[in-house]
């Protein structure tokens, strides 16, 4: 008798804390967390005039950024009022944003915990826990050696992608202006209709650029030399022959991170824009083109940091926020394409 009231009480318990950590799931209440928008004077370089120009933004992305659309696109508009109002956007203005600037919408709308997480790999096992349904559903279809930062990159993807083309194509709208929306990470995603959309094959880091009326501008911008840990989550497609992307201000071509040391450009590029730039590309790299971007204007935009460690080992937290908390640079171009 005593055996069946304890296994009574027992499932009550289980119950319970079932019932507990169910509640616990759809909080999505976000704690004070704030942001960094202090601007710093804009680096400007070269005499303006009609030819247009290209404004580089490297920005120290925090998690609280991702707390909202609102919050990451005021982040941006912030930088981009500025160039306003000196006078350095118009519809021949190329904007580059950083590496990876979407990658973090996986944690929009997420609970605090995931939000204050220091590593990448804490950031998911949160994700995890407050999405136990989304998250086991999609943890088979990752082979790679992070399988728990694909699995919640493809629970998440949907909503990513339709936030990334929300902000960034909604800042290009706003302010009139083409914009390389740095990159973001989906499953085989693609272009229809004017749609970024995601499939069913592995995750791809992608780059996807916005016209002065914020819609999709040319074809999805593939990284294809991967760095270590992104080849823990994400495999880089078969390479292609580089698609240029027509902008008032000439021929764009657009190379992320490793791939704009590796690859020639293509011959007919007017303009380069490199999100995710390396300070020391032999290191990072390998062998490199020297000249791979002396030839050209470009846009070489680093990134000064990620939350979570995007671009680090998923056990360390991401470095120090010291430093300079962004910076703005403006190169105007010297002649019309």
């Amino acid at each position: 008798m005593r055996t069946s009231i304890n296994i009574v009480l027992l499932l009550v318990l289980a119950a319970a804390s079932f019932a507990v950590y169910l509640d616990w799931t759809q909080d999505r209440r976000s704690g004070p967390l704030l942001s960094d928008l202090r601007t710093l004077p804009i680096e400007n370089h070269g005499q303006a005039g009609s030819a247009g120009n290209l404004l580089g933004i490297e920005t120290r992305l925090q998690p609280a950024d991702y707390q909202s659309r609102e919050r990451l696109q005021l982040k941006f508009r912030t930088y981009l009022k500025q160039a306003a109002e000196a006078g350095m956007l118009s519809e021949r203005t190329v904007v580059v944003l950083p590496e990876h600037v979407g990658t973090g919408l996986f944690a929009l709308g997420e609970k605090p915990e995931v939000q204050q997480a220091r590593t990448l790999r804490d950031a998911m096992q949160w994700m995890a826990l407050s999405n136990p349904g989304s998250y086991l559903r999609a943890l088979p279809d990752n082979q790679g050696d992070d399988r728990r930062t694909g699995a919640v990159l493809r629970l998440k993807a949907r909503q990513m992608a339709e936030e990334y083309q929300n902000v960034f194509g909604g800042l290009a709208r706003e302010f009139g202006v083409t914009l390389v929306a740095g990159s973001i990470v989906l499953p085989e995603p693609y272009l229809e209709n004017d749609q970024l959309m995601i499939g069913d094959g592995p995750l791809r880091q992608v780059s996807l650029t916005f016209d002065g009326r914020g819609k999709p501008l040319g074809t999805l911008q593939y990284k294809q030399a991967l760095s270590r840990y992104e080849r823990r989550y994400s495999v880089a497609p078969i390479p292609e022959r580089r698609r240029l992307i027509e902008t008032p201000a000439g021929s764009l071509a657009v190379l992320l991170g490793c791939d704009a040391y590796l690859e020639q450009p293509p011959a007919e590029a007017k303009l380069l824009a490199v999100p995710g730039a390396l300070a020391d590309p032999q290191a990072s790299c390998g062998s490199t083109h020297s000249d791979a971007l002396s030839a050209r204007p470009h846009m070489a935009v680093h990134t000064l940091a990620l939350p979570w460690n995007l671009l680090g080992s998923p056990r360390r937290p991401a470095p120090p926020g010291h430093g300079v908390p962004v910076q703005v640079r403006n190169q105007w171009l010297g002649s019309t394409p």
